[in-house]
């Protein structure tokens, strides 16, 4: 069995589940956000300047496993975090901190079983800090889309800094 199927079933039956889609059609927008930076993460450092990399296995090879993250995993979770949102501000802070724990506990598994590989100083806490801040950055764009992309050019300009691509 692949785990990134297994990651994907997963994911689809949940958003089946606990997504409420009567919301698709405002969540989508972000969905597809996600989705685009993703896309450009992988032209940036396809092959040669990654700090992460999810590896293929005996199912999915390299541009598959990208393909099933960027247009199935990533999309969906985001679609559940935006539409299981909480207003109050406690719950909300509780809520991201839910999603960046999966995400992270989720990156771990894979960490360790050899299906995400990190390179040029990425680790675990550079993937924790990096998961709050895109939970944050989902919720910016769904709720201000225009401020959102600024921002997120500037953070893509700092992690490009960080980490020697510039």
């Amino acid at each position: 069995m692949s785990i990134h199927l297994a990651i994907a079933l997963w994911t689809v039956f949940a958003a089946w589940r606990w997504g409420r889609w009567i919301q698709f059609s405002q969540c989508y927008p972000t969905m597809v956000y996600l989705a685009c930076f993703q896309l450009l993460y992988e032209f940036f450092s396809h092959e040669k300047f990654y700090l992460w990399r999810l590896e293929p296995d005996p199912v999915f090879n390299y541009t598959s496993v990208v393909m099933l993250h960027t247009f199935c995993i990533y999309p969906l979770t985001a679609f559940l975090y935006l539409t299981r949102f909480p207003e109050v501000e406690w719950k909300a802070a509780v809520h991201i901190a839910k999603w960046v724990l999966i995400y992270i506990g989720v990156e771990w598994v894979g960490y360790r079983l050899g299906y995400i590989t990190y390179s040029r100083g990425w680790n675990c806490w550079w993937s924790l800090f990096f998961d709050v801040h895109m939970f944050l950055m989902l919720r910016f764009h769904h709720t201000k889309p225009v401020w959102s992309i600024p921002v997120t050019v500037l953070s893509i300009f700092f992690y490009l800094i960080m980490f020697g691509y510039l």
